[in-house]
C-alpha cells in the first residue's frame, strides 16, 4: 500500500507540472492593430481537425503571398505585431494568429508545436480560399514554439515556400528538459531524469513521429533561416545543429543569423532593426511578387552577426 501511494504521488505530480508546462495562462490582452498603422480583419477560421481559431489577417499588396505569424508558447497574435509592422510596411499580407489554448483561440492546452501545426494548416487553407490571397506560395515565420509548428506544418505543406525560424528546438523532449528546469527549483534537479520517462505517455507517444530534427528531409526544398540568439548559448548550439543538419541543394538555400538577443528573450533598439531587417531581407528574397515556386539564384544570404 506504502508502493502503491508513493507511485501515486509521483505519477500525481509528474502530471501536474506538465499540465502547468503545457497549460499556460492566457494572453488576451490587446491593442487595435490600428494604432500601428497596420489594416486588419479580424478572422476565425477552423485548424485542420476543426479547432476554431481567431486571427487578423493584415491587408497587403495582392500580387505578394501571405506570411503566416505563429507566436510562442503562452503568448499570442499581439507578441508579433511589432515586426509585423516591418513586413507589412514593404507590402507583404499577414496572418497573424492565435493558436489554440491561447488568446482567443478555442481548445485547452498546448502539445508544444504537434498540434499548432494543424492550426498553421488551418490557417493555409483560410487564406487558398480567399479572394485576395496569391493562392501557391505562403511563408511562415514563428517564434520557439510557433517555429517548430511552421517547421512541422511546412514539411506537411508544400506551398510553404519561405521559412524563419526563431529558437525552433529540435524536439518536443529538449524544450520540456528546458520548460521543467524552469519549474523545479535547483534542489529538485535530481527529479528530471525520471520526469523524462512521462513525456512520451503523456504526449500520446507522439514525440518521435512529429520531430522537426527527425524530419528535415522534408525542408530539403525551403528556403530556410534560423536565427540563433547568443544570449540564450542552449538555443543558439540547437540552431547551429539545426542548420548543419539541413540538407543542401535542391534549389533552396539555408540561412543563419546569429544575434545577441531574439524575440524568445526579448529584443530591442538597434537589436531589434538587426532582426527586422533580416526578416525583410529573408522574404523579399525567397518570397518575391508573383506566383510559381522561387528556386535559389546565386548565393544565399549569409547574414552572421559576430559576437
Amino acid at each position: 500500500m506504502v508502493l502503491g501511494c508513493l507511485a501515486a504521488l509521483i505519477v500525481g505530480g509528474a502530471v501536474a507540472i506538465l499540465a502547468s508546462i503545457t497549460h499556460p495562462r492566457r494572453d488576451r490582452q490587446m491593442i487595435d492593430p490600428a494604432d500601428l498603422m497596420l489594416h486588419t480583419e479580424d478572422v476565425t477560421f477552423p485548424a485542420a481537425d476543426n479547432v476554431m481559431l481567431s486571427g487578423w489577417f493584415v491587408r497587403g499588396r495582392s500580387n505578394l503571398p501571405v506570411i503566416v505569424l505563429c507566436h510562442d508558447l503562452g503568448s499570442s497574435r499581439m507578441s508579433m505585431v511589432n515586426s509585423a509592422v516591418a513586413l507589412n510596411r514593404i507590402g507583404y499580407p499577414l496572418l497573424l494568429l492565435d493558436f489554440r489554448g491561447h488568446g482567443q483561440s478555442g481548445g485547452k492546452g498546448s502539445t508544444l508545436g504537434i498540434d499548432e501545426r494543424l492550426d498553421v494548416g488551418g490557417g493555409i487553407d483560410y487564406l487558398k480560399g480567399r479572394q485576395d490571397t496569391v493562392k501557391d506560395r505562403f511563408g511562415a515565420w514563428g517564434i520557439g514554439m510557433g517555429a517548430y509548428a511552421a517547421a512541422l506544418a511546412a514539411g506537411e505543406r508544400e506551398e510553404i515556400v519561405a521559412l524563419a525560424l526563431d529558437s525552433v528546438y529540435p524536439e518536443v523532449q529538449s524544450q520540456l528538459d528546458r520548460l521543467v528546469r524552469a519549474e523545479l527549483p535547483p534542489a529538485l534537479d535530481f527529479a528530471l531524469p525520471p520526469l523524462r520517462l512521462f513525456y512520451d505517455p503523456y504526449f500520446a507517444f507522439r514525440l518521435r513521429k512529429f520531430s522537426v530534427a527527425g524530419s528535415l528531409d522534408r525542408l530539403a526544398d525551403r528556403n530556410i533561416l534560423l536565427f540563433a540568439p547568443s544570449s540564450l548559448p542552449d538555443r543558439a548550439a540547437e540552431q547551429k545543429a539545426l542548420y548543419a543538419a539541413l540538407p543542401e541543394g535542391r534549389g533552396a538555400d539555408k540561412n543563419l543569423l546569429e544575434v545577441k538577443s531574439s524575440a524568445v528573450s526579448g529584443i530591442y533598439g538597434e537589436d531589434k532593426k538587426t532582426y527586422d531587417d533580416a526578416l525583410v531581407a529573408f522574404f523579399s528574397k525567397y518570397l518575391p511578387p508573383g506566383s510559381g515556386p522561387r528556386r535559389s539564384q546565386g548565393k544565399p544570404i549569409e547574414i552572421v552577426e559576430p559576437r
